[in-house]
C-alpha cells in the first residue's frame, strides 16, 4: 500500500518519469510535443519552487504524485504510474489536495482522458469550460471541486 509523504529533491527523476509515462499512457500513440528534458526543466524551474508537492511511495518507489499551486487554488499535477492505477492512490492524492485547499480548487485534464474524467466526476468534481492547452495543443477540460455545503445551525 502506498503512503503519501512530502516530495524530496532526490525524488525528481522518479516523479518526472511517472509524470511522463502516465501522461503518455492515456492512449496508444499519444506524444507530447515537448521532450522529457523539457519536462525536467519545467519541473525544476516552475513546479518545485512554487507548489506544494506530495508523492505516493510504495516501498521506497515513487508510484504517484500531486502538485498544487495553493495560492491560485489549482491542482496542477496529479499522476499515478500506469502500473499502479486502481489501487486507491489517486483517492489518497485527491484527499491530500482537498485537505490542502479546503475552500475548493480547479484542475485541468485532457478531454480525451476518459479514465481521469470518470475518476474526478466519481469523486465530486464538476466539469466546466474547455480550452486548448498552450503546451500541447490539445483540448482540455477544467474541473472544479468545492466542499459540500455545511449545515446551518440555529436557524
Amino acid at each position: 500500500m502506498a503512503r503519501l509523504r512530502p516530495y524530496r529533491t532526490e525524488d525528481q527523476e522518479a516523479v518526472v518519469t511517472v509524470w511522463w509515462e502516465s501522461w503518455h499512457s492515456i492512449r496508444p500513440g499519444l506524444r507530447h510535443p515537448q521532450t522529457l528534458a523539457d519536462w525536467r526543466t519545467r519541473w525544476v524551474g516552475e513546479i518545485v519552487p512554487a507548489q506544494a508537492i506530495v508523492v505516493a511511495d510504495d516501498e521506497r518507489v515513487v508510484v504517484g504524485f500531486a502538485a498544487a499551486d495553493v495560492a491560485a487554488r489549482v491542482l496542477s499535477q496529479i499522476f499515478i504510474a500506469p502500473w499502479h492505477t486502481r489501487q486507491g492512490i489517486g483517492r489518497q492524492l485527491l484527499a491530500w489536495t482537498q485537505q490542502l485547499m479546503p475552500e475548493g480548487f480547479t484542475l485541468q485534464t485532457l478531454a480525451e482522458n476518459l479514465a481521469s474524467r470518470a475518476f474526478y466526476e466519481h469523486h465530486g468534481l464538476v466539469p466546466g469550460g474547455s480550452h486548448v492547452n498552450p503546451l500541447n495543443g490539445m483540448d482540455t477540460i477544467e474541473y472544479r471541486w468545492m466542499p459540500s455545503a455545511r449545515p446551518r445551525r440555529g436557524c
